[in-house]
């Protein structure tokens, strides 16, 4: 009979939230093995086993960022408990609020990624497009309960424009952007949206 391997000593999903906080807050190329086997308590073969390597680390990362993050962003577009453009509102407030009430300059990882290595990988970049197309069909969703009377086209392009400035809301707020400039583009869009 064989016997069952040796339980591992950390939970999983616990340290593949610290490697996505890393890759998240530094990218990938400053995020090292040691800053990964510090933040993690666990050593190199370790985390290669439960892992891979630092590739693997940073696509499943990329992937548990979705799994939580954008997952969390579609359920809010798509939630029946606001008006539809409340919805839209609330998403495009998120990255402001993460800098105004939580002085959280990390963007988000998916747009990070995005910039940092979409370009470099194409791994890396079908996450990121699987991320950013959950979004635009929510935004899509989202604006055709909000404007029933607009076309699927012009639809289309007002849920772009949603996600290009909530993209462009996250890499401004690592730049150093101010909450209250963020704030006014943020309303206008809104009002926009309304006409």
């Amino acid at each position: 009979m064989q016997q069952p391997g040796r339980p591992r000593e950390f939970d999983p999903d616990e340290t593949l939230s610290k490697i996505m906080q890393l890759f998240w807050e530094n990218g990938y190329e400053a995020t090292g093995l040691s800053e990964i086997m510090s933040a993690t308590g666990l050593g190199k073969a370790s985390l290669y086993k439960a892992f891979g390597n630092k590739q693997s680390m940073y696509l499943k990362a990329l992937t548990h960022y979705e799994g939580v993050m954008v997952d969390a962003a579609v359920a809010l577009l798509r939630s029946k408990d606001l008006a539809p453009l409340d919805r839209i509102d609330a998403f495009l407030s998120s990255p402001i609020a993460a800098v105004r009430d939580h002085h959280d300059r990390r963007g988000c990882f998916l747009c990070n990624a995005a910039a940092d290595r979409a370009s470099l990988d194409d791994e890396t970049r079908a996450l990121v497009q699987k991320g950013y197309d959950k979004m635009r069909k929510s935004l899509i969703a989202s604006l055709s309960d909000a404007l029933p009377q607009m076309s699927r086209q012009a639809i289309a392009v007002r849920a772009e424009s949603v996600l290009t400035l909530y993209s462009g809301l996250r890499v401004m707020s690592r730049a150093g952007q101010t909450a209250e400039r963020m704030l006014a583009t943020k309303d206008q869009v809104i009002k926009d949206l309304k006409q």
